[in-house]
């Protein structure tokens, strides 16, 4: 039971680490977002005006 144990400890240590990093993960996945749809969004317009 010892693995057990371990894997559990390890989950919560991880979870709770991404509790504390959540924010700025959280931006960094909404700025990425924005990067792309922007990068797709001139790409079309740029195909179009083409």
């Amino acid at each position: 039971m010892s693995e057990g144990t371990t894997f559990t400890q390890w989950r919560e240590r991880a979870q709770t680490e991404i509790r504390e990093e959540s924010p700025n993960v959280r931006v960094l996945m909404i700025t990425a977002a924005v990067v792309v749809v922007v990068g797709i969004l001139a790409g079309v317009l740029a195909l179009l005006l083409a």
